[in-house]
């Protein structure tokens, strides 16, 4: 993901497949493979899955099409809940493995992005390279470390390339395996984003990639066998660029990006339900669609945004996030959101208006508004990141991750929110 920051477009009448960057309210047409399922939503499972091999089953019609085949799933993820991080190579302080039971490590990226061939390369963080996180185990024994491959835009570029290779697809699995095996990691994540579907304009892609996807996927499962998970994140609004009635039977789960929902002025990032001012896509209704896409709530970690989006490329007249450097903010990390709100500045300049923050009761999330109540930024804080935490307790779901590991406090006022949400205590330690 991770991954620079998307908008997730709204679900308006189907159009046909595209290779290009989509217009507002696009939707891509799911291949014939991916028929949704039109039965039951079924009821809440309590998400403890061991792995091994997990049929899906949600209640009711929820299963997916082809039941996972005996052998074709990791063993072990992981302690559950999920409690995941995604840190990235940006990140200087190690992370507190106190309050997470997985990290996604970034960037894994293809050598040769434009070719998809040449193997994975990982780009690390010059403080917390990828061994000092994995001997953080030593604090944390129950600790899994993964892989992150690809991201936003450009940085999943090569995957659609590699995927429609036969020669191409054994060198990337190869790769994959040797890195995992080498830095001694648990497993990879794939964020492809997205099959079918060119983010911004930046990723090769073609029709064929779901179901080039599915044979990537059947070829790194045999190739890692059974004691390496393997997750994919997954667009909260189109479950249908990944043929899910295949793929869940060699992803052990799947990473939901329910964030980059909206924006201010007219919109909340990452509404936990649907509200009466901004309507657009929640939470509820991302579940619900993967859920139909064969990915039971069970196998479903959901994804909390550790920023707040503003406007984007505001007139003149509703510049308020400018830095000491004239430029306008637009993604925002949380532990700049706090001085906004303590002091009334943002990269330490002074904001030309007064903001307050306003709770949505509805979509139990926060937002900044000046007295005429205009939504000038969307975010979480540790009241709606603690609401969402215990929505995935109480829902199903198998755990939460976030967006990204660098944007909380130094205190770690965000994760703590989650951990006491899903594990209602102040540690994830058993």
């Amino acid at each position: 993901m991770k991954r620079l920051f998307i908008t997730i477009l709204l679900a308006l009448p189907l159009v046909a497949v595209s290779c290009t960057k989509g217009g507002q309210g696009m939707v891509i047409t799911p291949p014939s493979n991916t028929k949704p399922n039109t039965g039951d939503n079924g009821g809440n499972n309590n998400g403890n899955n061991n792995g091994g091999n997990n049929s899906g089953n949600n209640g009711g019609n929820t299963t997916p099409e082809t039941p996972p085949a005996p052998g074709t799933l990791c063993t072990d993820i992981g302690q559950t809940p999920i409690v995941l991080a995604y840190f990235t190579e940006y990140t200087e302080t190690l992370p507190e493995v106190t309050l997470l039971t997985h990290i996604n490590y970034a960037h894994g990226r293809f050598k040769n992005p434009k070719t998809g061939d040449g193997g994975i390369v990982i780009t690390e963080s010059s403080k917390a390279p990828i061994s000092k996180v994995v001997a953080l185990k030593s604090v944390n024994p129950k600790l899994k470390v993964m892989l992150m491959i690809g991201g936003w835009g450009g940085h999943a570029d090569g995957f659609s390339m590699m995927a429609r290779d036969a020669a191409k697809r054994t060198e990337f699995c190869k790769s994959v395996k040797q890195l995992l095996d080498f830095h001694k990691l648990d497993g990879v994540d794939i964020d492809w984003e997205y099959p079918t579907k060119s983010a911004d304009n930046e990723t090769g892609c073609d029709p064929a990639d779901t179901k080039n996807f599915n044979l990537v996927l059947e070829e790194l499962r045999a190739t890692l066998g059974t004691d390496k998970i393997i997750s994919y994140a997954s667009s909260s609004s189109h479950p249908e660029y990944v043929d899910w009635a295949t793929a869940i039977n060699y992803i052990d789960y799947v990473n939901v990006m329910t964030y980059d929902m909206g924006a201010a002025p007219n919109g909340h990032n990452s509404p936990l339900h649907k509200g009466n001012r901004f309507t657009h896509s929640s939470w509820d209704e991302a579940v619900q669609k993967h859920v139909k896409y064969y990915v039971p709530k069970n196998r479903q970690v959901m994804g909390v945004p550790f920023y707040g989006k503003a406007e984007k490329n505001p007139s003149e007249e509703y510049k308020v996030f400018v830095n000491s450097k004239g430029e306008t903010g637009y993604s925002i990390k949380y532990k700049d959101i706090v001085p906004i709100l303590e002091k009334g500045t943002y990269m330490g300049v002074a904001l030309n208006r007064k903001l307050h923050r306003v709770w949505d009761l509805n979509s139990m999330v926060p937002y900044l508004a000046d007295e005429s109540g205009r939504n000038y930024l969307s975010y979480d804080d540790p009241e709606s990141i603690e609401a969402k935490g215990l929505y995935v307790k109480n829902n199903g779901h198998l755990g939460a991750m976030f967006w990204e590991y660098r944007g909380d406090t130094d205190n770690h006022d965000l994760l703590k929110a989650l951990v006491k949400g899903v594990y209602g205590k102040e540690t994830v330690l058993q």
